[in-house]
């Protein structure tokens, strides 16, 4: 059984999760909006799009299908999930960026390609999420510091 990371937009999940074959990015977008295959999701990212009415069911079967098969299976840390996960007494680790990081957080947003829309509301939710984050029952949580990514974390904590 895998462990589940939820961790903040621009750690590096989607990296991990295609240069190792034992992590999964269970990326959230194409499970909660309808998805434009002739787009990148990170470029459809802040832009609207219809819900996905199956959103957030779908998402968390996702999980549990997927700490079936893979060692580290990565998703989006939004608090709704960790509500989801806390009532099921499922465990989770979070993965954040130090809070006096926004500026390298921002950098990787638009180096990936996230539109000013995202950015934005990412900005908005980047103290919150932190302030809920620390208050749950998370299992682990890894703060990554400067330009420290979620891989270079879980290299040291010898998870891969």
């Amino acid at each position: 059984m895998g462990i589940i990371i939820a961790g903040f937009a621009t750690c590096g999940k989607s990296i991990l999760g295609k240069k190792y074959n034992n992590i999964k990015d269970l990326e959230s977008s194409p499970f909660k909006n309808i998805m434009r295959d002739d787009i990148p999701v990170e470029e459809q990212k802040g832009t609207k799009r219809d819900l996905n009415p199956k959103w957030p069911q779908n998402y968390y079967d996702a999980i549990a299908e997927a700490i079936k098969q893979y060692d580290v299976v990565l998703v989006q840390l939004k608090p709704e999930h960790f509500d989801y996960f806390d009532k099921h007494n499922i465990k989770y680790s979070i993965a954040y960026p130090n809070i006096n990081n926004w500026e390298e957080v921002e950098r990787r947003c638009i180096t990936r390609g996230n539109n000013e829309n995202f950015i934005r509301r990412l900005k908005e939710v980047f103290i919150p999420y932190y302030e809920d984050s620390i208050k749950r029952n998370y299992d682990k949580l890894y703060i990554l510091n400067d330009k420290e990514t979620l891989e270079d974390v879980l290299k040291k904590e010898n998870i891969i």
